[in-house]
């Protein structure tokens, strides 16, 4: 057996093979081969495979010398083997494979992207940042009211005042509060 990024292909090698004397059933995770070589020998091919294949697009064709069974792969991962292991796990669907143009020292982006996480998430935000944070998390997690309240009270203030209390907010129309020391003033006056 041999492999590609999208195909495991599997060949048999016997002579005069036809169709009438070959009977190939695939399955999600299974190979089941029956070939009649001649009228007192039959070669049989069970397998459980080592990761899930794709049974509708995995062709068979007959050659002069061989039959040969293309497997399409679920997930382009590399298989290390073509059957499955005793106790070990079929394909980890967590896992993700990247193309990569570097062969001899390939990049673990999934590390890189762990490691990328964990310094965002020890990174401190700080001033208007942590603010903006702050009224982001409120707003996700908050009701529908409180979402309603809070785009309300923005836009009708100027942004100038940003409630999450629905109740008051949704009786009246929210006042433009300027900070302290500053002056509020329409576009057009």
């Amino acid at each position: 057996w041999f492999q590609t990024d999208q195909y495991v292909t599997v060949a048999i090698f016997a002579k005069g093979i036809t169709e009438d004397r070959l009977e190939v059933k695939v399955g999600r995770q299974n190979l089941a081969v029956n070939v009649r070589v001649d009228e007192s020998t039959d070669y049989t091919l069970d397998m459980i495979l080592a990761h899930p294949i794709d049974p509708d697009d995995s062709p068979h064709r007959i050659l002069k010398t061989k039959v040969e069974i293309q497997l399409k792969k679920a997930t382009a991962v590399r298989w290390e083997t073509l059957e499955k292991q005793d106790g070990a796990e079929s394909s980890n669907p967590n896992q993700r494979v990247y193309p990569s143009s570097n062969r001899r020292n390939p990049v673990d982006w999934d590390r890189v992207e762990a490691e990328a996480v964990k310094e965002d998430a020890e990174d401190k935000k700080e001033g208007d940042q942590a603010l903006n944070e702050l009224f982001q998390k409120i707003y996700a997690d908050g009701s529908e009211e409180t979402k309603r309240a809070m785009i309300k009270s923005f836009q009708e203030s100027g942004g100038t005042v940003l409630s999450t209390n629905w109740d008051e907010i949704g009786a009246k129309e929210t006042e433009v509060k300027p900070p302290e020391g500053m002056e509020y003033k329409k576009w057009n006056d």
